[in-house]
Parts: C-alpha cells; structure tokens; sequence
C-alpha cells in the first residue's frame, strides 16, 4: 500500500481552540474514520484528529498545517510536536522535530535527494535515511513511543475548513 500520510503529533490533548486556529479555521463535520482512511489518496477532509498514546494526531492530508510556518513552534510551546510527511506516490519523506517551540530538527526528502535540512541528526536517525514510508513510520515509533499501525487503527474526527483565516 503506498501511504498519502501526513501530519503532526502533538504531545498531549490539543483543544478545539487549537483546531479552530489551524488554517482555514476547521470545525468537526460529525463524521470519524479510521487512518486507513483517513491517510489515503481519496480522503475527502480537510483534517482529521485522533488521541493515541498521549499523543494528538493531527492528519493534514492537504499539507495546510505543515506549510503554515508559525503553527508548530507555536504548538510545541511547553511541549513535543513531530511533523511527518511519508508519500509514496511522490517519493516524498521527512519530518519536523519541535522542542518547547523550537525547531531542533527538520529534514525533507524528494526522490531519494535530500532537498531541506536544519539542526544535527537525532540520535533517534540511527540507521533511517528517510527513502521510504517504513522510515517515517520507524522515527515516529522512536521519537514518540506510539507506532503508525496504531495511528492507522485509531478513530479520527473530520475537520472541514470553514474558508475563515
């Protein structure tokens, strides 16, 4: 199966106040799904969200939130954020590594070139070299305890963007 998966973890609960300030001002539709469904080529949401592990799972289908610059510094204040991108169709892998509203991490992948780097590599890199979506999947597990099987099997909420910024 080649995964369209991306998104942040953000350690802890995250509020509905939170959600309402990602771009494009999301509310809940109502409806929920799986992460199967959810980090597919045909989800149709513009976000879904999921509690796993201590961890919120905020998926980003559309990459709104992990282009928005200021949102994970800003989530990380007082805490862990973990941006990952894994697409397989388009080869594209990385991640982003926020640590008390700092970014101490962020690598991307296109095509097996590295195309963006910041920070040293964590120790937690040892022996993934981000070429496919296994290795995304191998770092969230060592970065945030909480593996992508489990992700992929959590219930997820559907958020919808309400055209306000």
């Amino acid at each position: 199966m080649s995964w369209n998966a991306a998104g942040l973890l953000v350690e802890g609960e995250v509020g509905s106040h939170v959600l309402a300030a990602l771009p494009g001002d999301p509310r809940e539709s109502g409806e929920k799904g799986s992460g199967d469904e959810v980090f597919s080529s045909g989800f149709a949401a513009d976000y879904a969200v999921a509690t796993v592990g201590g961890w919120t799972v905020l998926a980003d289908p559309w990459i709104s939130a992990l282009y928005d610059e200021e949102l994970s510094p800003r989530l990380a204040e007082g805490r862990r954020v973990l941006t990952f991108i894994a697409n397989g169709v388009t080869d594209t892998y990385g991640m982003g590594w926020y640590v008390d509203g700092a970014i101490v991490r962020d690598v991307l992948v296109v095509e097996g070139e590295t195309v963006a780097e910041e920070g040293v590599p964590l120790p937690e890199e040892d022996g993934i070299a981000l070429s496919d979506e296994d290795d995304v999947f191998a770092l969230i597990a060592r970065l945030t305890g909480v593996d992508f099987g489990t992700i992929a099997e959590a219930e997820y909420r559907f958020l919808i963007n309400t055209g306000a910024e």
